[in-house]
């Protein structure tokens, strides 16, 4: 049993799929987000489309139907053939009759002043133009059927134009017919009134003969005929049938010209050409291989065979035996191949243009005519002297018998020219195409453009459409990160933990930091995972920097939380607040003006003694503070003493975790300076405010002064029922919402301290 084989798929076409799939849904949530701006696109789109449908023209169609019928070459009704070749020319060719020119020019005789409402103000050489641009004519799939159509201003307009371009049509048809009629005609009376003295003439000789013969004693009982006069009278029936020839070429070549003349179809005379002219040929002028023809005679014959051979076999074996397979796969095949010859037939003749096909046709049937003239005067002087011949041997008798075989011949040609004449009066009775209006045209009711139902999905695609172009084109303009994943890709660097929108406590000092005031609420949960996710780093950080891109991303209250969350879990842990230009953690907990870490640097003291005297309890069990101190005139420089590096050397003996607030990176160079000292470095990110260039820039130069990056955190991400839509799990809040800047806390007074949005 063979198993169907299993589609392996490489990992990088997963992660394309699983990359799309993700962007899909992100785009998803920027249009769920920027909801207001599809529906003021879709509010515009259907606005312009109401307006539209209210200030444009109306126009209303009417519409017929029309059967065309008509007769082949050989009298009978049209048949559709196993390619569909002819009809299919036929019904375009018609189609193509009702909006050409000559048509509609006619159509305009029949058209009262007030139904030329479309017209009005245009000259009146433009007037055909206008009606070929709103008339048009299709015909209905495997069907004779043409459906006409034409829009106008006034109902009753388009009704009164279809009308007037179906007579023109019928009367153009009419004319065109018997005109080739006509023509023909006028060549074969011509012939028959010459054959018809000619026969007299000679109906008179073969009496004087007679006479002169009986006259002599000469009877005509005797049917042994001398050899002269024999052969005399074999290029007698030679003429004759040279000189019918060259009469049906006469009126073929008098046909082809009249439809030539008149723009008709002429694909109906290449098989008439090609009795006359042979089928070889003619395949050749038309650019097609005259062996084929010989190809499709033997495999025709040997499509028989097998056919027959196929009758055979089902009688013995049953129909799913190897042998009746194969044969009926050949005949299969030899069929398909005989009909794809007659499709490149037609093709090729369809690629052929009119005028050229004309003048191949006529040359072909001039060049067989002018052999025919050729053969007939050929045959005529070789009957000439046999007559003489005959006539010098045989006297009368053979002059006796030569003018019966003249007359005979003459009255055969004659017959046949009746004939002609008869059969083409009939057809101009009854012309070969036929037309029958099967449904009139009405006056519509309702116009057809505008139309509402249209102008209702135009207006709606278009809105959405436009609307989702122009968020797109916003989402790309809006320089922020869009997702956790995005994030994490464009900074290599991990996100440690999401840090909710923190409230303000309402109170100062060591109270205002919510891990201790509610450490069970969801907000903590945050700084747990961050505490977690840094004790399962790579790297073992016992000394920890806390920086930002940019000033009021909240990393003082991230850093102010996690000390917390570190003494919880019974670690001694130190705060140290090395950001000497704006000290917003001494400002967040409440010791301004007590000396600390700039006292220490500048001082001249033992860093030990002094780091003891000057580190302050924060009020909770484990958690030490070491204020900023006084302002400093050059806290780079002062950062990049020995004393704090000794400092630091000196926390990480005393103390188990040691956390140091920085300035934001962009803003100075302290960050890169106290991060070369530390373990490592935690960056602070707040989506909504921050720009992925500045963060990214920010990355960019701390990795560039290979400062060991530990990770992001995300700050201030909004409740669940938020309107952000990044994806970062709780949506983003706004940005006025709990936001104070740190110099509001530097310059306020103890109580408004309290608030954390630093």
């Amino acid at each position: 049993m063979l198993q169907e084989p299993t589609v392996v798929y490489s990992e990088t076409e997963k992660h394309s799929a699983a990359h799309a799939v993700q962007a899909l849904m992100q785009f998803l949530l920027v249009v769920r987000y920027r909801k207001n701006v599809m529906f003021t696109a879709l509010a515009v789109a259907f606005l312009l489309g109401g307006l539209y449908y209210a200030t444009a023209t109306r126009y209303y169609a009417a519409s017929a139907s029309i059967l065309v019928t008509g007769s082949g070459v050989d009298g009978g009704p049209w048949s559709t053939p196993p390619e569909g070749g002819r009809q299919t020319n036929l019904m375009l060719t018609f189609e193509n009759i009702f909006t050409s020119a000559k048509v509609v020019e006619g159509a305009l005789q029949y058209l009262r002043p007030e139904d030329r409402i479309d017209m009005a103000g245009a000259p009146k050489e433009s007037w055909v133009a206008i009606l070929q641009e709103n008339l048009s004519a299709q015909a209905v799939q495997s069907t004779n059927i043409i459906q006409l159509s034409y829009c106008s201003r006034d109902p009753r307009a388009a009704v009164s134009v279809v009308n007037a371009v179906v007579y023109s049509y019928v009367n153009f048809l009419d004319k065109t017919h018997k005109g080739t009629a006509g023509e023909v005609i006028r060549v074969l009376t011509k012939e028959k009134v010459e054959l018809a003295e000619k026969l007299a003439r000679k109906e008179q000789e073969l009496l004087e003969a007679r006479y002169q013969a009986q006259s002599i004693g000469l009877g005509g009982d005797n049917n042994v005929l001398p050899p002269v006069v024999q052969r005399a009278i074999s290029f007698n029936e030679a003429l004759t049938e040279t000189q019918k020839e060259r009469v049906e070429l006469e009126a073929s070549l008098a046909a082809i010209r009249a439809a030539v003349r008149n723009g008709e179809n002429l694909q109906q005379h290449v098989m008439t050409v090609a009795n006359v002219v042979g089928k070889e040929i003619l395949l050749r002028a038309i650019g097609l291989n005259s062996g084929d023809s010989y190809a499709q005679a033997d495999l025709e014959r040997r499509l028989l065979e097998d056919k027959a051979d196929l009758k055979a076999m089902q009688e013995h074996l049953g129909p799913a035996h190897p042998q009746v397979l194969a044969k009926m796969d050949k005949i299969r095949l030899t069929e398909q191949y005989l009909l794809s010859y007659h499709q490149r037939v037609n093709d090729r003749l369809s690629q052929i243009r009119n005028t050229q096909l004309g003048s191949m046709l006529v040359q072909m049937v001039r060049q067989k005519l002018t052999e025919a003239w050729q053969r007939e005067a050929s045959l005529k002087a070789q009957f000439e002297a046999a007559q003489a011949e005959a006539v010098n041997l045989n006297g009368h008798l053979a002059r006796l018998e030569i003018i019966k075989h003249d007359v005979q011949w003459l009255r055969k040609l004659h017959d046949l020219l009746l004939e002609k004449i008869a059969d083409i009066n009939l057809k101009r009775g009854g012309p070969e195409v036929r037309t029958a209006v099967v449904q009139e045209p009405v006056e519509a009711d309702s116009p057809v453009s505008p139309s509402l139902r249209r102008v209702i999905a135009i207006a709606l695609f278009g809105g959405l459409a436009a609307g989702l172009a122009l968020i797109y084109v916003l989402d790309i303009l809006d320089d922020r990160f869009r997702s956790v994943e995005e994030m994490q890709a464009q900074l290599n660097l991990p996100v440690l933990a999401m840090v909710r929108e923190l409230q303000p406590a309402g109170a100062f000092g060591i109270d205002a930091v919510q891990m201790h005031v509610a450490p069970n609420s969801t907000q903590c949960e945050a700084f747990r995972t961050l505490r977690t996710a840094l004790a399962l780093a790579d790297q073992q950080a016992r000394q920890i920097v806390i920086s930002s891109a940019e000033p009021s991303d909240g990393k003082t209250t991230v850093l102010a939380n996690l000390a917390v969350s570190y003494a919880q879990s019974e670690k001694r842990t130190l705060l140290i607040d090395a950001d000497l230009r704006r000290p917003g953690l001494t400002a967040l907990l409440g010791m301004r003006g007590i000396e600390g870490l700039s006292g220490i640097i500048r001082g001249t003291g033992n860093v030990v003694e002094m780091a003891t005297d000057h580190v302050r309890p924060s009020g909770i069990e484990g958690l030490d503070v070491l204020t900023s101190g006084p302002r400093p005139t050059n806290p780079a420089e002062l950062l990049a003493n020995p004393r704090f590096s000794e400092l630091l050397a000196w926390a990480e003996t005393v103390y188990d975790q040691v956390l140091i607030d920085s300035p934001p990176a962009l803003a100075t160079s302290d960050a890169a300076v106290i991060g070369r000292l530390a373990d490592g470095l935690v960056i602070v990110v707040q989506p909504d405010k921050n720009r992925r260039r500045l963060v990214t820039r920010a990355i960019e130069s701390l990795t560039a002064l290979k400062i060991p990056l530990l990770g992001i955190v995300v700050n201030r991400i909004g409740s669940e029922g938020n309107r952000g839509y990044y994806g970062y799990g709780y949506g983003y809040g706004d940005e006025g919402e709990y936001k104070v800047d740190e110099e509001e806390i530097e310059n306020s007074v103890v109580p408004n301290l309290a608030r954390t949005s630093l």
